[in-house]
């Protein structure tokens, strides 16, 4: 896909969230100047646009010390620091994904139903693209034809893939690509793993276990471990990111579903809150549909 192209779809997969976020904002800042309760709105419109109470009041009190340094605040120049203030917020000085020159591991971790498996075979799409020869392994072998819907679209995007049986352990299906990962000329390994919470102890045990078996298989550990939620889920993804780091290292975010949301604004807890990298968001249902988390970008299709 075109850079162009690409730039356009992640516009639109804030089409909702815009609707929702910008509609409010442009409502206290639409007119010809701010009215005496101007803020207390603001923060209403915030905390109503699935951004947390902290976090949103966070935001009035760094915007509030901006405008203070401004000559003339109009509603257009309100607007404009608004959008600097939550841009400055997201744009943490986070390291690059980590992947190696040689060869990497990945491992993709979330609750069922997030779209973690779809994630999967765009987060391979969009490696391959980009010259990387890519494997996947179906560790997910408990959930009824999770391996599957996998196979499925590594046939769609034409990569690889390591699978078993069900209800087969997931670790020796991770031992399995580990060694085709080490052996054969791939250069990045993507493991979908189940997703569970009702039993943490048995999910640690088992990441705990996979994570074991692919180092002992290729020498390898792992370089990332990324987390998917549902942008539709709201703040209940921020609740599902804190269950899983009790659990296990987790090194970015991937938000899936954000074009099918109005519930954008988690976006910024997961970067604020939680000070974590969204690394990728899901904006489609098509292969191609993935990109790399932009702040700047984000902000200007959030608030227009």
């Amino acid at each position: 896909m075109k850079i162009l192209e690409k730039f356009k779809n992640f516009n639109l997969a804030f089409k909702r969230s815009k609707e929702v976020i910008s509609g409010k904002i442009n409502g206290i800042f639409g007119g010809a100047k701010l009215d005496k309760d101007y803020l207390e709105k603001l923060e209403e419109a915030l905390v109503t646009s699935d951004i947390s109470f902290s976090t949103s009041r966070e935001i009035i009190e760094g915007f509030k010390m901006r405008i203070y340094k401004e000559k003339e605040l109009t509603p257009a120049v309100a607007k404009t620091v608004l959008k600097s203030e939550i841009k400055e917020k997201i744009s943490k000085n986070f390291r690059a994904v980590n992947l190696n020159e040689k060869k990497s591991i990945f491992l993709i971790v979330g609750v069922n139903g997030v779209g973690k498996t779809t994630t999967v075979g765009k987060l391979g799409n969009f490696y391959s693209s980009l010259g990387k020869k890519v494997l996947i392994a179906a560790c997910d072998t408990f959930r009824a034809a999770g391996k599957e819907q996998l196979e499925i679209w590594a046939e769609l995007t034409g990569i690889p893939i390591v699978s078993g049986t069900e209800k087969q352990d997931p670790a020796s299906v991770a031992h399995d690509a580990a060694v085709r990962l080490k052996e054969k000329d791939f250069d990045l390994l993507l493991v979908d793993t189940a997703g569970r919470l009702h039993n943490k102890k048995h999910l640690m045990d088992e990441l705990a276990k996979i994570k074991r078996t692919i180092i002992k298989a290729s020498g390898i550990v792992p370089q990332e471990t990324f987390i998917v939620c549902d942008a539709s889920l709201g703040q209940n993804s921020i609740v599902q990111i804190e269950q899983f780091r009790e659990l296990i290292d987790i090194s970015g975010i991937i938000i899936a579903k954000i074009d099918g949301s109005a519930k954008g604004g988690i976006i910024i807890d997961a970067i604020s809150k939680l000070n974590l990298p969204v690394r990728f968001v899901g904006i489609g249902e098509s292969k191609d549909d993935i990109a790399e988390f932009s702040p700047g970008i984000f902000v200007e299709s959030l608030i227009e």
